[in-house]
């Protein structure tokens, strides 16, 4: 009985943590590029392309800034607004600059690292 209950809220947890995951989308993207590397200046943040946000093959796995970032950006949100141009590009803005505030492992706000032209991410 003790193995079943540890199954099942084993299996919770994997629901609720992935209903909670960001999606990398091509909005998402361009937005952050427009917002942080306009003209693709930084070869750094061009090199990095999606591992500015996620770590690895899978794009699946976040780095630390973008588990920041899937606090305010969700594809769900976004697929309900996405019609809406405006309103899409408004909400995308508004959750990286809500990560912006988010520290890192480091301590230091992933604003101020972006800033600087250093990888939010750690990379």
């Amino acid at each position: 009985m003790k193995k079943v209950c540890v199954c099942l809220v084993m299996m919770l947890v994997a629901v609720v943590w992935s209903l909670q995951s960001a999606s990398a989308l091509p909005p998402f993207n361009k937005e952050w590029v427009a917002k942080y590397n306009p003209g693709e200046k930084n070869a750094a943040f061009v090199e990095a392309k999606c591992n500015v946000c996620h770590a690895g093959e899978s794009k699946k796995m976040k780095n630390e800034y973008g588990k920041a970032v899937g606090k305010y950006l969700t594809k769900a949100k976004y697929n309900e607004i996405k019609e809406d141009e405006a309103a899409a590009k408004k909400y995308i803005q508004e959750g990286l600059q809500k990560a912006e505030g988010e520290k890192g492992g480091a301590g230091k706000p992933y604003g101020d690292l972006i800033k600087v032209g250093k990888l939010p991410g750690g990379k």
